[in-house]
């Protein structure tokens, strides 16, 4: 008759037999990254326009990006969050570890934001608990929970979903939107330096920036960086 330790063997086998089929299993590759990315930025511009209907009775466009929805912060909160915690496995590890990390990056991308691009998306200075108004505890809290939904609920059950797709087609496809991340973000940037130069009354010095000047204009960035402060 099978006792207990024969039975848990007999259910530990097939996880064995999955990181033989899939080397990769449990690994962030470039195209899992890419699709985190993408799948990542699309959930915060969700997230983002949902919480403005709800705050402010109001639609904003809050991709914070120029040609794609894929939100930079979100999108690149989503990598991090997976790079930094995929080895925890205990929830509250994985709340405690995101909690930290979510307010290190908020601060980070605030900093970067505000002395080298001179704009501020986002200010918790009348928050409580808030540090220097770049983060704050209760955001961090809320940092921590969203850790748990990606790591439990999003990348292990897409990480073996990825594993299926045939290798050549991931590498391509995730190849091309690459490609369209860093063509948007390159305009993002141009866009945003050019936006916050205008503000300074500062010309275009080439052709290419009176082309940003024309294309994406004061109103066009309003409306598509609503929270983004100048100064």
């Amino acid at each position: 008759m099978p006792n207990k330790r024969d039975f848990v063997r007999r259910k530990r086998k097939p996880l064995c037999f999955q990181r033989y089929i899939y080397p990769t299993l449990d690994k962030l590759t470039f195209p899992k990254a890419v699709f985190l990315y993408m799948l990542g930025g699309t959930l915060g511009t969700l997230w983002e326009i949902i919480f403005n209907l709800i705050k402010v009775h109001r639609y904003f466009d809050c991709s914070g990006s120029i040609f794609t929805p894929f939100n930079p912060v979100y999108g690149l909160g989503t990598i991090a969050i997976v790079l930094s915690l995929k080895r925890l496995r205990s929830p509250a590890e994985v709340f405690f570890g995101g909690a930290l990390l979510g307010g290190v990056v908020e601060y980070v991308l605030s900093c970067f934001e505000e002395y080298v691009l001179g704009v501020r998306s986002w200010n918790y200075s009348t928050w409580p608990l808030n540090i220097d108004g770049r983060t704050t505890v209760p955001i961090m809290l809320f940092w921590g929970a969203l850790c748990v939904g990606v790591m439990f609920l999003l990348y292990r059950p897409l990480d073996c979903f990825f594993e299926r797709i045939p290798r050549r087609l991931f590498y391509g496809v995730a190849i091309f939107f690459f490609c369209v991340i860093c063509v948007d973000m390159f305009f993002n940037a141009a866009a945003m330096f050019r936006y916050v130069a205008r503000a300074d009354d500062i010309e275009p010095l080439t052709a290419f920036g009176e082309w940003i000047d024309r294309t994406f204009p004061d109103s066009f960035m309003r409306q598509r960086f609503p929270s983004t402060k100048i100064g």
